[in-house]
């Protein structure tokens, strides 16, 4: 069993990176505009670490996979404790976005769905779900795949599972009607300006 959901979570959370970084890299502006649109960071790093996102989403998950399929333990251990931290950087960063009243796309993939508070429950239980392989694969030393094709295919498909749910947990509960709430302290004018030569739709707060 202990190899079964340390395969099967690290699995989720291995697709999910390779899923946002496909996202990305299908549609080259929708993550920098969406940063523009949050308006935390200065118009000068947008581009920047939009790359900088999808390389660690593809670089992370292609490692994972490889060391998962492989059976090096430790690499894989490593690899979920770097993708922690950073869902857990993603949660933080919507939620403070959230927190400060401004709108915009979540910049998650190819779809213009709108950040919400469900972007930032998916970031947390994709950071769960690494933090859990990672301590099942690493600290308590569970095999990287289960013994019999049978036991490898479920555990691929609950994995498969996991993250679909998780990918389309805030489009499911997305509510169209539903804007998000407006600073108490923000102008009309405190909006970014447009991001130029984006290539791609701009969003306002």
């Amino acid at each position: 069993m202990t190899t079964f959901l340390a395969t099967a979570t690290a699995g989720a959370a291995l697709l999910a990176l390779l899923a946002g970084c496909a996202g990305h890299l299908s549609r080259p502006a929708g993550l920098p505009d969406a940063l523009h649109a949050h308006g935390v960071l200065p118009a000068g790093a947008l581009r920047a670490a939009a790359a900088a996102v999808t390389a660690a989403e593809g670089l992370l998950g292609l490692a994972g996979a490889t060391a998962l399929i492989a059976g090096v333990r430790d690499a894989l251990a490593l690899v979920l404790a770097a993708a922690a931290l950073l869902f857990t950087g993603y949660a933080a960063y919507t939620r403070h976005v959230l927190a400060s009243g401004r709108g915009g796309p979540c910049g998650c993939a190819r779809s213009e769905l709108p950040l919400s508070g469900w972007v930032t429950v998916r970031a947390a239980a994709l950071a769960a779900l690494a933090t859990t392989g990672a301590v099942l694969t690493g600290l308590a030393g569970a095999p990287t795949l289960p013994g019999t094709t049978a036991e490898t295919a479920t555990a691929a498909l609950a994995a498969a599972a996991f993250a679909l749910l998780l990918w389309t947990l805030p489009a499911a509960l997305h509510d169209p009607e539903a804007h998000p709430a407006s600073s108490p302290t923000a102008s009309p004018t405190s909006a970014p300006a447009p991001l130029p030569a984006s290539g791609g739709r701009t969003w306002t707060s």
